[in-house]
């Protein structure tokens, strides 16, 4: 070992010529160790590896703050979307409390929110003031993600708002197709609703649970409202008779007709003929007996037409 060190060191130690010669003038002789162009070329590789390792941290850091910069904007374009959502929502408050307000429902001043809507949408508030009022390198994943969460509830919210709107304007729609509006038929009433006296004589009062309308043999009848019809035939006393179920507690009931045009389970629509003017049945003559039911009680048909 000792051999080799004492043969390395006078190797190093040994002086080398290095001979110069220019194109132009004398050439000229360098006489230096070997160890000096060794510590030459250590120190030129580390002066080349430093200028490598700087350029490339450089290079990274003007990468970074690059990409710092797009996820900087990325964030603005995202807080600006959030706060033009924020502002639809917004709309659709108004809106929702207008077709409430348009419908006649209950929420038209007030929405159907929980008592302490207020109170929260004044948290929502300042939460999103706060998040906008930072400077972008002070915001955190935390608060979008906060805020975010609070537009989602507020969509849910108002999404279940418009479904409620939309199944009540559904039933409310298929509610008016089925309550009785029409007359019956054109021909003038002759009976109204509630007591009179017996048309057969009788020296009694008795309940007129509809309307007469008395006209012209065959004369035609509609249905009043849409619905199903329930029965179609002879009915004592009534005779020749139809019974629709207009559904929402309604139901109307057609007597003394002929040349009946519908049977039980027909789907009929407001303004169909379902009959003519007749006297079948305890009649004194050719007219059209109407009676309108409401939940279970007969009701006066004249509520039900102009």
């Amino acid at each position: 070992m000792r051999k080799i060190i004492n043969s390395l060191s006078r190797t190093l130690g040994e002086r080398v010529d290095i001979l110069i010669m220019p194109r132009l003038g004398s050439s000229y002789k360098v006489k230096v160790r070997i160890i000096t162009l060794v510590l030459l070329g250590v120190l030129w590789l580390i002066i080349t590896l430093g200028s490598l390792f700087f350029f490339v941290r450089g290079y990274d850091y003007h990468i970074t703050k690059a990409d710092n910069q797009l996820m900087r904007l990325k964030m603005r374009l995202i807080a600006d979307e959030l706060e033009r959502g924020r502002h639809y929502l917004e709309l659709t408050h108004d809106t929702d409390k207008q077709m409430r307000q348009m419908l006649g429902m209950s929420g038209g001043k007030f929405i159907n929110l929980p008592k302490d809507w207020k109170t929260e949408k004044e948290k929502e508030d300042k939460l999103a003031q706060n998040l906008f009022s930072k400077d972008l390198k002070d915001l955190s994943t935390q608060d979008f993600e906060s805020y975010i969460d609070v537009i989602e509830n507020q969509a849910k919210m108002r999404l279940s708002s418009f479904q409620e709107i939309a199944w009540y304007y559904a039933n409310r729609r298929e509610g008016f197709h089925s309550t009785p509006s029409i007359r019956p038929s054109s021909a003038p009433i002759s009976s109204g609703f509630g007591y009179r006296l017996d048309p057969f004589g009788k020296r009694s009062s008795k309940r007129h649970n509809g309307i007469d309308f008395a006209g012209k043999p065959d004369s035609p009848i509609v249905v009043t409202a849409d619905g199903v019809v329930r029965h179609a035939g002879w009915v004592p006393s009534y005779g020749q008779a139809i019974l629709v179920d207009h559904g929402f507690g309604y139901s109307t009931l057609y007597a003394h007709t002929t040349q009946i045009q519908v049977k039980a389970g027909d789907v009929v629509k407001r303004g169909d003929k379902i009959a003519t003017m007749g006297s079948s049945g305890r009649s004194t003559g050719t007219h059209l007996h109407y009676e309108v039911w409401k939940d279970g009680q007969a009701v006066n048909p004249r509520n039900y037409f102009k």
